[in-house]
């Protein structure tokens, strides 16, 4: 069964690693078209085109949580 989930990504994910509030799985396109629409969210945001440029995309979450993992298995 294909994972629902696939290719979707949180709206907004703050950059200072905190969770927003009110959050929505949305696509790469939603989120490209809420930028060039100003959504208020988008300044704060890891996809926003500025801060990706700068820092690169960020890491899947399962991604971060495992590497997480990881690193306090190896302390």
């Amino acid at each position: 069964m294909a994972n629902e989930d696939s290719g979707l990504q949180m709206c907004p994910t703050p950059v200072d690693g905190h969770h927003a509030l009110f959050a929505h799985k949305i696509t790469s396109g939603q989120c490209q078209d809420r930028q060039r629409g100003s959504y208020h969210k988008c300044w704060t945001c890891q996809y926003n085109n500025a801060w990706v440029a700068k820092h690169g995309r960020p890491a899947p979450r399962d991604a971060a949580a495992k590497e997480s993992a990881e690193q306090t298995a190896g302390q």
